[in-house]
């Protein structure tokens, strides 16, 4: 079991106007080995009213002007999964013939800091995508 260092809440916006969608959500903060820099779980898809489909890397959601959606991009999906199983001390394989663009607006550098406050301790064990439990 991981616990989490702190939570911080951030504005995350999905796809570009005018079929954007944007949000206040609250993340959880943790200390683990991963190349992805978050985790959109269920209890956030929810907010956003999305649907996900693993096997075509899309999530789609509804916005004023009609339905919107966010693509995912396999070969960063490919570097990301070879990043995490190098770290665990695995290997994968990784395509070397394409290099990976990053736009220097949207790159979050180690320098930046985000506050964030410590977890209450009444949602240690609270997971929002549970069923409440039912009474006997």
């Amino acid at each position: 079991m991981i616990e989490p260092l702190g939570e911080v809440t951030l504005p995350l916006s999905l796809n570009s106007y005018p079929k954007r969608f944007a949000k206040i959500v609250q993340f959880l903060m943790v200390k683990a080995s991963s190349a992805y820099n978050m985790i959109l779980g269920r209890p956030n898809l929810n907010l956003f009213r999305a649907r996900a489909s693993i096997l075509y890397m899309k999530l789609k959601f509804p916005t004023p002007e009609g339905i919107g959606e966010a693509i995912g991009d396999k070969g960063m999906a490919r570097e990301c999964y070879a990043i995490t199983l190098n770290r665990l001390g695995g290997s994968a394989p990784v395509d070397k013939g394409k290099k990976r663009i990053v736009d220097p607006e949207h790159e979050v550098g180690a320098s930046q800091k985000i506050p964030c406050k410590k977890p209450r301790r009444d949602d240690k064990n609270r997971h929002d995508d549970e069923p409440p439990a039912k009474s006997a």
